[in-house]
């Protein structure tokens, strides 16, 4: 790969999207329509009794999420992660993203719901349920089924209006990019690396980034690997020359640095 011909490009992912799709929910018979019940990203079913007045976020996406939805004033806890990306200036930190003391952390902060993540954080959720803690876990798979578990936190949050304002702004924008990308052929389109950390961690095709690549124009050179984040060799990255390289803002620096550190890669 030559770096003449090539972009190291680094990206900061903000899913703060809305979608009209079908969504498995039930209301109460109240007037705000609580209690709601929901199904999270992992098939569990989550019930919460009144709109929440107290919510952790222990991801940073979730935290965003959470105060696009107006609730930045409800989030009372979050994780040492969650400041990269949002003013979480007055709020407990818990801890980082699966300290095995994170969960008695937030039991002792008696929230009303707690917004996961899928992944390292899936333990989680039935720990919070043995505790009578609410606990909705976000692990979508596609950029469709993020659409479709922001609308539920619209739904259990009280919040539906102001979900419903997301999509339609969100939905706009990828039909101005669907049409600006309709004509584009398979081979004009920017073969994408997603490097998510310092061993050549990548995202592979099930992995929901890897449709967010797909829908903003590009082609995830691993997509073919159905696992979320298969580790490669630095042959394998070479045969697949990408033409650009994607970091995350986390560890930008640590990353890059190690990657352009590697033989040939200079």
């Amino acid at each position: 790969m030559k770096r003449t011909k090539k972009a190291i490009f680094t990206a900061a992912f903000f899913l703060a999207l809305e979608s009209s799709v079908a969504v498995h929910c039930s209301y109460g018979g109240s007037e705000d329509g609580f209690p709601v019940t929901v199904v999270d990203g992992l098939g569990r079913r989550v019930t919460v009794e009144k709109a929440p007045d107290k919510i952790i976020s222990t991801i940073p996406s979730n935290t965003e999420i959470l105060y696009d939805l107006g609730l930045k004033d409800k989030v009372i806890a979050v994780t040492s992660h969650c400041g990269k990306t949002s003013d979480v200036s007055g709020k407990c930190v818990i801890g980082g993203w699966s300290e095995p003391a994170i969960a008695e952390k937030i039991s002792s902060l008696k929230p009303d719901l707690v917004l996961a993540f899928g992944g390292l954080q899936s333990p989680l959720a039935p720990e919070m349920s043995k505790r009578g803690i609410p606990a909705f876990v976000f692990f979508p798979r596609s950029v469709d089924e993020t659409l479709e578990q922001i609308l539920l936190v619209g739904r259990i949050t009280g919040k539906v209006n102001e979900a419903g304002d997301i999509v339609r702004r969100c939905r706009t924008r990828l039909a101005e990019i669907e049409e600006r990308l309709k004509n584009m052929p398979l081979e004009k389109r920017l073969k994408c690396l997603r490097l998510m950390s310092t061993e050549a961690m990548v995202i592979g095709g099930g992995s929901f980034q890897s449709d967010i690549i797909k829908k903003a124009g590009g082609v995830n050179i691993f997509a073919e690997i159905k696992d979320d984040y298969p580790v490669v060799t630095l042959e394998d990255i070479r045969e697949r020359n990408p033409d650009m390289i994607i970091f995350n803002r986390d560890n930008e620096k640590k990353a890059i640095d190690w990657f352009l550190a590697q033989e040939g890669w200079k």
